[in-house]
């Protein structure tokens, strides 16, 4: 094969690539791209595909744990880690329960298993859905 179809098969992947988020494609290019070098050097067929094929395969077993990383969800759970331990105001009673605390100037549902009064301070132990579980603050 030429080294024509090799730049056009890179350039098919590098386009590829920049249509997906899979960080994937983009070695196949590179790896036509060095087969493309070869054939252009003058190599036989058979070692322009090996050579695509390694570069490729190579290419890819080194970045799929850096492309995890990058491509990766982010944490659900940041909210709930930056609350747990902190410490809370009561701005209402808990009747049966449950009642409203304010923390970093946001008010919260909140439940104990605690009667706990107005004005009194809670430590966040846990979230529940959109509610903050409590306790009274041990002083």
């Amino acid at each position: 094969m030429d080294y024509g179809s090799w730049i056009i098969i890179g350039a098919v992947c590098l386009i590829g690539e920049m249509l997906t988020t899979g960080f994937f494609l983009l070695w196949f290019g590179v790896g036509a791209f060095a087969a493309a070098a070869l054939s252009y050097l003058g190599f036989n067929f058979t070692i322009q595909f090996i050579t695509f094929l390694l570069v490729s395969t190579v290419l890819v077993g080194i970045s799929r744990p850096f492309a995890s990383r990058v491509s990766r969800e982010p944490e659900r759970r940041a909210v709930a880690d930056r609350l747990i331990g902190q410490t809370a105001i009561v701005i209402e009673d808990f009747e049966d329960y449950e009642g409203l605390v304010k923390f970093d100037g946001e008010t919260w549902r909140a439940k104990s298993p605690d009667k706990i009064k107005k004005g009194d301070k809670v430590t966040i132990k846990a979230i529940d859905g959109v509610k903050l579980i409590v306790e009274r603050k041990k002083v």
